[in-house]
């Protein structure tokens, strides 16, 4: 795949990887997330339940803007996610048009 020239360097170089958070998901319950970016653009949601089951959705990934564009099974009902996002002090901070806000850290 090639990358578009209008994708800035950094996010192309920094947003790649696997992060984590917690949550609660509407059909497990309590989770641990991870997100995996792929360079080449593809993404696996893995929901990592409390009962030690893992569930994982494969999805793509690109920009559009300023904004990140997740898409995948794992966004349901619309199947993709639309986000402002942002890498401040090694915390991937996600913001949906509601402006409701998730942390992700850079998994070790």
């Amino acid at each position: 795949m090639v990358s578009d020239p209008a994708d800035p360097p950094e996010a192309e170089t920094g947003l790649h990887g696997v992060w984590t958070t917690h949550g609660v998901d509407e059909t497990f319950g309590e989770v641990d997330v991870e997100m995996m970016l792929e360079e080449d653009g593809r993404l696996r949601m893995v929901l990592v339940l409390s009962s030690g089951g893992r569930r994982s959705f494969p999805g793509s990934w690109a920009f559009e803007g300023d904004e990140l564009v997740l898409s995948g099974a794992y966004f349901s009902p619309d199947g993709e996610s639309r986000v402002r996002w942002q890498i401040k002090d090694g915390v991937l901070l996600l913001e949906d048009a509601s402006g409701r806000q998730q942390e992700w850290q850079r998994k070790k």
